[in-house]
């Protein structure tokens, strides 16, 4: 399922929307033939999107176009009708899914919460990219990307940054220490779509002080980087494209789910020299990569261990 952002001024009929489909997946397959065949649904009103039958590597290069939202698994390949409002800042409706408690977790454990952001770096100024690192955030807690997206009910992507969840207690102390969070609070104004994300001058947690102070060192020791926030869709040749700019690379491997053999979103990154894993760390921390913001920092002897679940959760 490609998700798409408003066609270009003077795409408005539901002929001209489709070939502006077909022209973008075909600039990745090289045949408009091939792109006419690969698309099996298309929305040809906001919001707008297409359904696609393509592999991974496909499926990262259109990622990363122009135009070009998200590219997610389609979640019901069987039913006609299709959801492509993924994007839009109200994910879902506070009166429907979430009034009666997130399935994720027991009966009255979960709260309304307002997650407070830091701005992400530069480069994530449109809605799609926003929305897709606020679901990366919380996939570090939840440990599922699918489970992120459903708890999410909220989007603040202009001057103050930041979402509302549907959490425990529990899930929502740990999100509090993720890199990037300034602050969770209980959502007070669940009702209504007008949500205070501004907050004021908010501190940094401890840990996330910690996390900032170390991407700002530039003295590196070890020729090895860890880098974690990868989308799913992200391939090896990807991140190798993405960081042997700054030197010779020995290895790029990403961890990969011994059960379900997908990406964990995690990956090792070693040089062959100290300068350019310095570079690397200094440079690319921070940068996106198939509309997800990566973090880059050093790989430790016993790397952190990131929550990609919790007890219960499916992984």
């Amino acid at each position: 399922m490609v998700l798409m952002e408003t066609p270009p001024n003077g795409v408005s009929s539901k002929t001209e929307v489709i070939d502006y489909y077909v022209e973008t997946l075909e600039r990745v397959l090289g045949s408009e033939e091939d792109a006419q065949m690969c698309i099996y649904n298309a929305s040809c009103n906001p919001p707008y999107g297409f359904c696609c039958d393509i592999d991974d590597a496909v499926a990262d290069e259109i990622a990363g176009m122009p135009g070009v939202l998200s590219v997610i698994p389609d979640p019901d390949f069987e039913s006609m009708v299709k959801d492509y409002s993924y994007t839009n800042g109200q994910l879902s409706s506070p009166s429907t899914s979430y009034t009666e408690g997130s399935s994720l977790f027991p009966a009255g454990t979960s709260k309304h919460w307002l997650v407070r952001m830091a701005r992400p770096s530069v480069g994530v100024i449109r809605k799609g990219p926003v929305v897709d690192y606020s679901v990366q955030v919380l996939t570090k807690v939840l440990g599922n990307e699918k489970d992120a997206q459903m708890c999410l009910y909220h989007v603040s992507w202009q001057s103050n940054y930041g979402f509302c969840c549907e959490l425990d207690e529990a899930c929502a102390q740990e999100l509090a220490g993720v890199p990037g969070v300034l602050s969770v609070q209980p959502d007070e104004n669940f009702d209504s779509d007008n949500k205070d994300y501004g907050g004021g001058n908010l501190k940094l947690s401890e840990d996330s002080q910690e996390s900032t102070a170390s991407n700002e060192e530039t003295d590196v020791r070890t020729k090895k980087l860890f880098v974690t926030g990868l989308s799913f869709y992200t391939s090896e040749k990807t991140l190798r494209a993405a960081f042997e700019g700054y030197g010779e690379l020995v290895e790029v491997k990403i961890i990969m789910d011994k059960i379900s053999k997908r990406s964990k979103g995690y990956a090792f990154i070693e040089y062959t020299t100290l300068e350019a894993a310095s570079a690397a760390l200094k440079e690319m921390n921070g940068k996106i990569i198939n509309g997800w913001m990566i973090t880059v920092d050093v790989a430790k002897t016993n790397p952190p261990k990131y929550s990609r679940g919790r007890p219960g959760a499916t992984t």
